[in-house]
């Protein structure tokens, strides 16, 4: 394990945007932005690629919410939305964003927890109505922030790393 990290932390550099796009898809938003802080990789290049991927996903679950209901072809899916929505719509953490509107929709999708990110944004959004113009607003915003909070957090591993080495 230890020499693939060396490996790595030799590498990175060369090929920086092809293991930067690899963590976002394994890791997420939060996991790609805190490991290109704590190896050094250019943000001003990568935070807005962070923002780009995070907004290829709207149209994408857009999609899944208003077809999988109604289309034959996926109701297996469409029968593992509805699932998800009423466990969901139970919650009260849900319930308190859904009371928020809009700001909730911003907050959730911001959030760099289970249960947050762009899919549960998308979904709130859906679910209380927000006409898509708006949500979009709202969605990259909340990828802006929430992309922000995560290059602090980086920048203070990566102080607290040389503060303690």
């Amino acid at each position: 394990m230890g020499d693939s990290v060396v490996w790595l932390q030799q590498h990175i550099h060369e090929h920086s945007l092809l293991y930067f796009i690899a963590l976002y898809i394994v890791g997420g938003r939060p996991v790609a932005i805190v490991t290109a802080s704590l190896f050094k990789l250019n943000l001003l290049l990568l935070f807005p690629l962070v923002v780009f991927m995070d907004t290829l996903q709207v149209p994408c679950f857009y999609y899944l919410y208003e077809h999988t209901f109604t289309s034959e072809r996926l109701q297996r899916l469409s029968g593992y939305f509805q699932r998800k929505g009423k466990v969901a719509r139970e919650r009260r953490f849900f319930q308190k964003l859904q009371a928020f509107g809009h700001v909730g929709v911003l907050l959730l999708t911001m959030l760099p927890m289970k249960g947050g990110g762009m899919w549960s944004g998308v979904f709130l959004a859906h679910i209380i109505g927000v006409p898509k113009k708006k949500s979009y607003t709202l969605l990259i915003s909340g990828s802006i922030v929430g992309s922000l909070m995560f290059v602090g957090v980086g920048d203070g591993l990566l102080r607290f790393w040389h503060l303690i080495a």
